[in-house]
């Protein structure tokens, strides 16, 4: 594992987003970005909205009038100052408005929209309408109407008076902060897809990125036109207009696209639902505006529906998601994606309010669906990075698996494997030790398997007798709670097991993982890795969450394949080495260069007891002598060679010391009723050719055995 690798890629992130946070906060509290935030910045310019009177008398604030609410058109009469410079002009926005202004009763601008894709509506356009000194203490006059057939609408968002650039400053800082979340969100989608087409064919979790980029672009295209301030930049009324009323359907599908994409469900009908809805929508505005000839501002709500229903389409794609995870019991790891959705939707919901309960002015507003889209795209962007992550640390935990079998795989034996996994832990970890503990089933533990780095003392001979009670219990309830125990410093370890600190401290110890060994549920050991780099614990504590199947696994192999040896090496009826055992040990263990003796020892009666008693006695007499063979000269060194017969090896005796042991299973046989035949050898040492032993060995027991036959008389 590159731990190093991994500690200065966190440190660079940590520090960029550190950079970035500092960078925001000096933008937004440290320029006069503030002013716009907190307080707006009031423009040099002069409103001019104030103080213009109708053919009636009345007083009225030309922003807060429309066309609609005067049956259609108006007319306003007001005096410019009465000392003007010749740099002084008129600005204005207006939203759907036919006008003519008049100083004096001449005509000096006139302005009537033009029929577009979406009726006969402009949104918002900009107007600048020269004076000069020849104009102060005129009349000026304005006569407005609706630009729509139904007479509806039709406005003067605002009005100021002075120099050109200050009107742009002016405007422009008014609308600072909405253009600057629309750029941000645009900048997002453009990075998402270089990431796209950077990464797409490494990570599969960037293959539907493309997707959401889009539509942040074109959401955050969007929302930079639905401010005004393209129109004022570039001049692109009616394509602005045409922006705001259709980019929002298609920008919606490849959003619908991403989010099903991710869920685990993954279903294209999702994807084709809202591609089929787009259309629909799309569709259906064209129809009502060219072949129904219904201009598009008397279908807002409709527009809005569209959108909404998408919206409402990615929360059910994500609540059906998160059904099925809980019932399939899988984690679908969207926290982010829930938590942009909400933000969204709500921030979504408050803009709503304003336009319907306020004055219903879209110029202006929007502010707050601009910051939930912003949030976002943030959030999806987290998202992404926390899958990445995610996917990073998997691709990690597969390469140090597939590693592993291959270390292994030049092995079947079980217990070289378990040393070369415990060898390729301490390597690749930087880990100084690699142990398993068993459990003896007597209330104690053993270290019955250590790998060492080079310079490290080895353990295992001190590591015996570990009592559970009051040491290891301690470890195992932690187990139960999660699954495995991170030690990141023994020092702070001590407050919570002293017993297990003294066992800990004197090898060294300082940060160690360990798991729990289990087979068929039951716990059956633990192993650990002994002082891993501190900042690398949480990574290996991921890969020893797989190693604590894997060991187990291979643990439960070993017992397996000990109990074949079992089967093949040893007698099934007493227990003792057969004759493959035999032939095993004088192969690889018998040292004929020192004294040893071999003896052979026959069953005396057995076919008579089999015959009169039945196999079962006969067994049990074959039984009750190999365990007199046994309690005289061990286990280990007695071989049942088939039937009634049975060979002993006693190595490293003098003649005399074995001769007492021949005598003393005699007397132990006679005593209990079993009647034996005998043959021993014995060689000093040096003679290698340890069949002639044998031979002479089963000579004198064969000897002795007629010769118990012919005094007995029996079979």
């Amino acid at each position: 594992m590159k731990s190093n690798s991994i500690k200065q890629l966190r440190t660079v992130n940590i520090l960029y987003f550190l950079i970035l946070a500092l960078f925001l906060y000096h933008v937004l509290f440290f320029t006069d970005m503030q002013e716009f935030i907190l307080a707006g910045k009031e423009a040099d310019n002069r409103n001019y909205t104030t103080g213009w009177f109708l053919e009636s008398g009345e007083r009225v604030n030309l922003s807060e009038i429309t066309a609609g609410s005067r049956g259609g058109s108006y007319t306003v009469t007001k005096i410019l100052p009465r000392i003007m410079e010749e740099t002084d002009s008129i600005y204005l926005s207006t939203s759907n408005l036919n006008f003519d202004v008049y100083v004096d009763g001449d005509l000096i601008y006139s302005y009537t929209t033009a029929e577009n894709i979406t009726g006969m509506g402009d949104g918002v356009s900009y107007h600048m309408i020269g004076l000069g000194t020849k104009d102060q203490g005129s009349i000026m006059t304005i006569r407005a109407s609706s630009a729509f057939s139904d007479k509806k609408g039709g406005r003067i968002n605002d009005m100021q008076y002075g120099a050109e650039e200050l009107y742009r400053y002016s405007l422009m800082s008014d609308k600072a902060l909405s253009v600057n979340l629309s750029i941000i969100v645009i900048f997002i989608g453009i990075v998402l897809i270089m990431f796209y087409f950077g990464m797409y064919r490494e990570r599969s979790i960037m293959k539907s990125l493309w997707a959401l980029g889009i539509s942040a672009i074109l959401l955050g295209i969007w929302s930079i036109f639905d401010t005004g301030i393209p129109q004022l930049t570039i001049g692109s009324i009616y394509a602005s207009r045409e922006i705001s009323y259709l980019i929002i359907h298609l920008a919606c599908f490849p959003l619908v696209y991403f989010v099903n994409a991710k869920t685990k469900q993954q279903r294209p009908v999702y994807s084709f639902l809202s591609f089929v809805f787009s259309l629909i929508f799309i569709g259906s505005l064209l129809f009502t505006r060219y072949i129904l000839g219904i201009d598009m501002h008397l279908l807002v709500a409709f527009i809005y529906l569209s959108f909404a229903s998408q919206i409402l389409l990615i929360i059910f794609i994500l609540v059906d998601n998160e059904l099925y995870c809980r019932k399939n019991s899988i984690h679908s790891s969207m926290m982010f994606f829930y938590a942009g959705v909400v933000v969204f939707v709500t921030t979504a919901v408050i803009d709503m309010a304003r336009f319907y309960f306020g004055a219903k002015v879209s110029l202006g507003q929007g502010s707050w669906l601009r910051l939930g889209l912003l949030c976002f795209y943030l959030l999806m962007t987290l998202q992404i990075f926390y899958w990445w992550s995610g996917e990073k640390k998997s691709l990690e935990r597969d390469r140090f698996i597939n590693n592993l079998l291959k270390y292994i795989m030049d092995s079947e034996d079980p217990e070289i494997k378990i040393g070369k996994v415990l060898e390729y832990l301490c390597e690749e970890l930087h880990a100084d030790r690699a142990c398993i503990f068993e459990d003896m089933k007597d209330g104690t533990f053993a270290n019955t398997y250590e790998y060492c780095s080079e310079g490290v003392t080895p353990e295992i001979d001190n590591l015996k007798g570990l009592p559970y009670e009051g040491v290891i219990d301690v470890w195992y309830r932690e187990y139960k709670k999660g699954g495995h125990i991170l030690i990141y410093d023994i020092e702070k370890y001590r407050a919570v097991s002293e017993n297990m600190y003294r066992v800990l401290k004197p090898q060294g110890i300082n940060t160690l993982v360990t798991g729990p060994l289990i087979l068929d549920g039951e716990y059956i050991g633990f192993f650990g890795v002994d002082n891993p780099p501190a900042d690398a614990m949480k990574e290996i504590s991921e890969i020893i969450r797989l190693l604590m199947f894997f060991l187990s696994d291979l643990v439960e192999s070993r017992n397996y394949h000990r109990r074949l040896v079992e089967y093949s090496f040893h007698d099934a009826l007493t227990g003792v080495g057969n004759r493959r055992a035999i032939k095993e040990f004088e192969n690889t263990s018998l040292d004929t260069s020192k004294p040893y003796g071999f003896i052979m020892c026959d069953i005396n009666g057995l076919k008579s007891v089999n015959d009169n008693e039945g196999h079962e006695a006969g067994d049990e007499l074959i039984k009750n002598v190999t365990e007199c063979l046994t309690g005289i000269f061990g286990k280990e060194d007695v071989y049942r060679m088939g039937g009634d017969e049975f060979a002993v090896y006693v190595c490293g005796v003098s003649l005399s010391e074995m001769e007492d042991k021949v005598s003393k299973f005699r007397s132990t046989a006679s005593e209990k009723g079993y009647h034996v035949a005998l043959g021993y050898s014995y060689s000093k040492g040096g003679d290698p050719d340890y069949n002639s032993h044998k031979l002479d060995a089963d000579n004198r027991m064969y000897e002795e055995k007629r010769e118990y036959y012919r005094t007995s008389g029996s079979r």
